[in-house]
C-alpha cells in the first residue's frame, strides 16, 4: 500500500522536476491537464508546503504528488452538487500526478486520501475539477467512483479560459 506524507520544503525543487517530467512525458497523450512551464511552479510548489497541502510518495525520488484542501481556485459556490457541504467538510484535490517509476500506485494514492477523508468525521466529500480534454484523468476519475457533477466555464491564470467538469465522490 503507498501512503502519501507532507512534503518538505528541502523537496520543491525536486517536485518541480518532477512535474515538468510529468508536464514533458504527457504531451500528446490522453491526460492533458494543460499544464505547463508556468506551471505549476516553484512559488505554487512552496505554498503549498508552506500551507502544509503538498503530498508526496516518493520510492528514492517524488513518484507521485497531489495538492489536498478545501479550496477551489475558482468560484464554484453556484454549483449544485450532489451533496450540500460547507468549505470545512471538504477534500479538494489538485495537480494530482504520478510519474512512471510510480505507474500503478494511483489508485492505492487515492484509496489513502479517501480512507483519511473518511476518518475525520467532518469530511463528507471529495471533489476535483478536470480541465476539458483530459480524457485520461476524466476515465480514471469515473473509475474511482466520483460522479459528475457539472461543467463550467471558468477562467484561470495558468491555462486561460477553459471548461472545467466537475466531480465528487461522497464520503458518507
Amino acid at each position: 500500500m503507498n501512503t502519501l506524507r507532507k512534503a518538505h520544503m528541502n523537496e520543491s525543487c525536486e517536485i518541480l522536476k518532477f512535474y515538468q517530467k510529468i508536464i514533458s512525458d504527457i504531451k500528446g497523450s490522453e491526460f492533458m491537464p494543460k499544464w505547463s512551464e508556468s506551471y505549476p511552479n516553484l512559488e505554487y510548489i512552496e505554498d503549498s508546503i508552506l500551507k502544509g497541502e503538498l503530498y508526496v510518495n516518493s520510492k528514492g525520488s517524488i513518484a507521485a504528488c497531489a495538492v489536498l484542501n478545501n479550496e477551489f481556485g475558482h468560484d464554484y459556490s453556484n454549483v449544485k452538487w450532489h451533496v450540500n457541504a460547507k468549505l470545512e467538510e471538504i477534500v479538494v484535490i489538485h495537480t494530482f500526478a504520478v510519474g512512471s517509476i510510480g505507474k500503478g500506485m494511483g489508485k492505492d494514492i487515492f484509496d489513502y486520501i479517501l480512507k483519511e477523508a473518511k476518518k475525520n468525521n467532518k469530511k463528507k466529500t471529495i471533489r476535483i475539477d478536470v480541465i476539458d480534454g483530459n480524457v485520461g484523468a476524466l476515465k480514471v476519475f469515473e473509475k474511482w467512483g466520483f460522479k459528475y457533477v457539472d461543467s463550467l466555464k471558468a477562467f484561470n491564470e495558468s491555462v486561460g479560459l477553459q471548461t472545467f467538469h466537475l466531480y465528487e465522490i461522497l464520503l458518507k
